[in-house]
């Protein structure tokens, strides 16, 4: 089951989540207005990603009863780490946070993202859309036919090469732009 947020950006988060640490979609639940996302990746530890939505899937605020009822399912459910991702977080839902160990919020302004995870979730993605558009991941730049007589023939190839000039420099914010191209690629593949 695939759920597509409204919002660019928390869409854009989720696919970063979903590439980082294999998160999939496990329940939707309009009553309480969220979607939750468990990693499947091999680790022992039980993971969720909990995206508070509207009934519109509009990515909403987070408040004190919202957190509330996600440490009461933590608990039930037996989860090891918890992210919980909204567009925005009132004060005493952050206090509440911050008092957990195991969970961490993302918010607009709040992202947590390293420059070496960026580059691994472009790594991953590019990789798969190397193998959806011409079949393999080629072993090194000349093996991709995505560039040649220095002329860009390959979106996939453009992105990829302009995240390594924004990698070189540390440019965070546009390495989540790079990733964000990659994703509405796929579409376009």
């Amino acid at each position: 089951m695939e759920v597509e947020l409204k919002s660019d950006w928390a869409d854009t988060q989720v696919e970063l989540l979903k590439s980082l640490y294999g998160y999939k979609v496990s329940d939707v639940n309009d009553e309480k207005g969220y979607v939750d996302y468990e990693a499947d990746n091999g680790d022992e530890r039980k993971k969720l990603l909990r995206v508070i939505v509207d009934p519109d899937f509009n990515t909403r605020r987070a408040d004190f009863k919202v957190i509330t009822n996600a440490l009461d399912d933590l608990d039930d459910g037996g989860y090891d780490e918890a992210v919980i991702m909204a567009n925005r977080f009132t004060k005493a839902s952050k206090r509440l946070v911050r008092k957990e160990e195991n969970i961490e919020y993302v918010s607009p302004k709040h992202e947590h993202y390293s420059l070496i995870e960026l580059v691994e979730a472009i790594q991953n993605e590019t990789r798969k859309l190397c193998e959806m558009k011409c079949g393999k991941y080629p072993q090194s730049a000349e093996d991709c036919k995505g560039f040649g007589d220095g002329v860009y023939n390959c979106q996939v190839r453009r992105v990829s090469d302009d995240a390594d000039f924004h990698v070189e420099r540390g440019w965070l914010v546009l390495l989540f732009n790079d990733f964000s191209r990659l994703v509405s690629l796929r579409t376009e593949i």
